[in-house]
């Protein structure tokens, strides 16, 4: 249990600042104004939310180092999610 407990921590932490980290390059980027991307933010941030839960119930033994990838490659793509977006959105 004290195992779980330090993983979901864990992912909480990394996953959670990468959380405010998109958010501020969201506000900065001035995507709040395109609504067209709202849903693509809103999917985001419901992903990085519930994304700690399940790779803590799913990061026992083996599948340990994949979820730890998955933890740091979904951390990247937060971070780097408004990049994409303002580019594409003409930002």
């Amino acid at each position: 249990m004290l195992g779980f407990v330090v993983r979901l921590v864990g992912f909480a932490v990394l996953l959670g600042v990468a959380s405010r980290v998109a958010q501020t390059l969201w506000s900065n980027d001035g995507l709040d104004a395109f609504a067209a991307l709202q849903p693509l933010h809103d999917t985001g941030v419901v992903g990085l939310l519930v994304a700690p839960w399940v790779l803590a119930l799913i990061g026992v033994g083996k599948l340990r180092p994949l979820a730890v990838f998955v933890a740091f490659a979904l951390a990247g793509a937060a971070v780097t999610a408004p990049f994409v977006c303002a580019r594409l959105a003409g930002a």
